[in-house]
């Protein structure tokens, strides 16, 4: 009986090839592994909660072609500062918050939020904004306080910050200001102005000088509450860490603090000692209601 003729070997080039291959995939998983641990998230932006009124600066400093690339793509979400504090506190997780008031930020700090100290990042104040067709012809801030009665108007709510900063403007000139809607954040009311839904509303500098042509901006008296500070806040927590801190080094850099400055908002508060804060960075009642006050 004949026997089977064994099978071909495979040539030597062959199974050198395939060893090749196999090194080459191990050597090539072997660099990834620790790329991947090493940079996490890190090459994701930075996850940004921001008070509305902050969105003028932020997107002026996201297209500065002289900051980091993590933080050109960053894409905060706005809402009032007072909606961003509950989401926190609910398990909202986040690299950077923007609140439009210290006692809100505060509020966060108290609730094991904030990692660090909050940087002061500008100041605001209220203007009276009407539709560019001006319906309710309004001319100055006299006229719209003589006819508030008759007039339509939009304001912030009162948890909102820029609303507590409406009610300190109303009690401090002895104004009623008939308010016709409150809104949850100063974005909202902006809306309402400039579709000409209401005669007028309370916005801050920026976000008039931001709407353009389509408002008309009268100043507001000055008065003992008429400001707001913004703050920025470092999770205690963050996901993506070193965007985060490179987000609030450009913050507190020159090219920050310009992205704000023309964006309309004034020079940020100075710094505060910790009496101060306790106090919410003010020497008396009056100021500090303003400080409690924002978008």
């Amino acid at each position: 009986m004949r026997g089977r003729t064994p099978p071909p070997r495979p040539s030597a080039l062959l199974v050198l090839a395939v060893v090749l291959v196999i090194i080459g995939g191990l050597t090539l998983a072997g660099c990834a592994s620790p790329a991947a641990e090493d940079g996490g998230g890190e090459a994701e932006p930075p996850v940004v909660l921001s008070a509305a009124s902050a969105e003028p600066a932020l997107e002026r400093l996201a297209a500065d072609p002289d900051v980091a690339d993590v933080v050109s793509t960053m894409a905060p979400e706005y809402a009032g500062t007072s909606t961003l504090v509950s989401q926190i506190d609910s398990g909202r997780s986040f690299d950077v918050v923007f609140s439009a008031s210290r006692r809100h930020m505060t509020e966060l700090q108290d609730g094991g939020h904030i990692g660090g100290d909050p940087l002061p990042v500008a100041t605001n104040r209220l203007v009276l904004a009407v539709p560019a067709e001006n319906p309710g012809e309004i001319e100055s801030f006299a006229d719209f306080a003589d006819r508030a009665e008759e007039l339509t108007t939009a304001i912030c709510a009162p948890q909102v910050p820029c609303g507590m900063l409406a009610g300190a403007l109303s009690e401090e000139l002895a104004l009623d200001l008939h308010a016709d809607t409150e809104e949850t954040s100063v974005s909202s009311v902006l809306s309402k102005i400039s579709l000409g839904e209401v005669d007028a509303g309370l916005v801050y500098r920026t976000d008039a000088a931001a709407a353009g042509e389509d408002v008309r901006t009268l100043e507001v008296p000055e008065h003992d509450g008429g400001t707001n500070q913004m703050w920025a806040g470092l999770s205690a927590a963050p996901t993506h860490p070193q965007a985060a801190e490179q987000l609030m080094g450009e913050l507190a850099s020159e090219d920050g603090r310009a992205a704000f400055e023309e964006s309309g908002f004034l020079p940020p508060p100075a710094a505060e000692s910790e009496d101060d804060a306790e106090d919410e960075g003010h020497d008396d009642g009056a100021a500090s209601a303003a400080d409690d006050a924002g978008s």
